[in-house]
This record gives C-alpha cells, structure tokens and sequence, in this order.
C-alpha cells in the first residue's frame, strides 16, 4: 500500500477513535462514516475475548475501513451499473417464481390422478427398467436370548400365512432392528447393509433360490422373509415409480399452465398493442 494512503488511514482511524470517546454516549452512535453509523448494540464483546477496549477498538475500526472502501466503490460508476443491473435481474427472477408459485397455488387443475400416472408409467414403461434389484420383505435382528425365538422363526417362514401380527408383535418387542412394512418395495441393497453377507454374494442367484434365510452375528440372530422380488433388468413395479411420475407429471402440467399463460398474455398485449420493438 502506498505510505500516504497508509498514512492517512491511520489518521482517519485515529481521529474516529478520538470521536468516539467523545460521542458514544449520544444516542447510543459510537463512530459515523458518510450516512452510515455504529451503533454500541452493534459490537460484539464477550469477556472471553479479553481486554474490552482492543476488541472495541478493532471492531470500530475494521467497521469504519469496511465502510470507506464501500465509499469508495459506490462512487465507482461501472461497479455500481453492474450492480443495479444484477438487482434488478435477481428482483425479476423473483417476482416471476413468486407468480408462477401464486398461479399453481390457484389452480383448480393442479393435481395428478392415478389413471394418469398408470398412464404415463405404460406408455414409457421401457424408462423403468431396473438397474437393481428390489424386494418385498420382513427382516429382523434378534437376541439369541429372545424368547420364544424357534416360534417366531416358524411363523417368519411361513408369513404372511401365518399370525401376521404376531409376528409384528414380537419385532417391536424384542427387535434391534427391523423392517416391517411388507408392501413396500425395498432396494436388496439397502436391506443387506444390515446383514453379514458373504462378499462375493450372488444376488441374483440369491433372490432367485430363496425366500427365507437367518444367519448369526455374535450374540444375535437375522432373519430375512422375502415375499416378492424383482431383479435387475425387471420392470420397476409402477408403485416403486409413482412419486417419480407424479413429480414428472406435475412439472410438465406446471410448465403447460405457466405457457399457456405467457401466450395469453402475449397475444392480448398484441391486440392492445402493450409493447413495441425497436
């Protein structure tokens, strides 16, 4: 920095701390830049961070550069062009997402029904094919201590032909975990983190040769029921993709009103000639 600007910060600096101590009992203002002001409400003391009159005096100062440099960059006119210009940009962008939110919010033709998304899911059933492998299933991991485990395993094989809210039962009961929404499709992936599987498991394999299958870890027992599947190159069951379609179909009917919209407009600017083109 060149020394007479160094040396003239410091006088400023030195000669705000001197109206400082002299005026920050009025109205509370405690330094003054252009028509900017510090109020004592604005710094930041806490008696951890030490000696009161550094902190005060490095917060004053650190505020009064900060505010002459501001000074100085809104006397810069291309800064300031820039700046308005990106303003502006930002307040359109935002009066825009706020009607098109007020046009949604008012439409009476919003929402998506499931005939059309049985629909959509037919007609592009070839965009869901599946690139893992799904189930339908109740696991559970046990104490080996649980009571009357052997009756749990016998009902857990045979479910849902079984007392199935037994079943549910004895999980709250005595489960570490679980997972016991059994019409609800589930990434193989996501269950198997919680079992000790073999590495080099065949999952495929797998799926295909069992339905049933508990195996020990230290002082506990999992238990996997698989009820349904589907592998990988299936089909994704439609209810898997509802909330994908209904999104994808809500976006589209959201553009489809805002478009019809944006040609209303423009088609009755035209015939009551609202704009011009030069």
């Amino acid at each position: 920095m060149d020394n007479k600007i160094l040396i003239f910060l410091i006088a400023l600096l030195s000669s705000c701390d001197l109206i400082i101590s002299q005026d920050q009992d009025k109205n509370g203002i405690i330094a003054k830049v252009g028509d900017a002001y510090l109020y004592d409400d604005d710094i930041i003391y806490n008696p951890s961070l030490g000696d009161s009159t550094v902190i005060y005096n490095s917060q004053i100062n650190s505020w009064i550069t900060k505010q002459l440099i501001l000074n100085s960059a809104f006397q810069n006119e291309n800064i300031m062009s820039q700046i308005e210009r990106k303003v502006e940009d930002y307040k359109e962008s935002l009066m825009l997402f706020e009607f098109e939110k007020y046009l949604y919010a008012n439409s009476m033709d919003i929402k998506i029904s499931e005939d059309q998304i049985s629909n959509y899911y037919n007609e592009n059933k070839d965009d869901f094919i599946l690139p893992f492998n799904l189930i339908k299933t109740i696991y559970a991991k046990l104490p080996l201590d649980a009571p009357s485990i052997n009756n749990f395993r016998n009902n857990l094989r045979k479910y849902p032909n079984s007392d199935t809210s037994e079943v549910i039962s004895y999980c709250f009961q005595f489960a570490e975990k679980s997972f016991l929404e059994d019409s609800t499709w589930i990434k193989f992936d996501d269950i198997i983190l919680n079992i000790p599987f073999p590495r080099d498991l065949d999952k495929s394999n797998f799926l295909k040769s069992r339905t049933f299958y508990e195996i020990r870890e230290d002082d506990y027992i999992h238990f996997l029921r698989i009820l349904d599947k589907k592998l990988i190159g299936d089909y994704s069951p439609l209810n898997f993709e509802e909330d994908i379609i209904n999104t994808i179909l809500l976006n589209n009917r959201k553009q489809e009103l805002f478009d019809n919209l944006r040609d209303s407009i423009f088609n009755n600017s035209v015939r009551g000639v609202d704009y011009e083109i030069y």
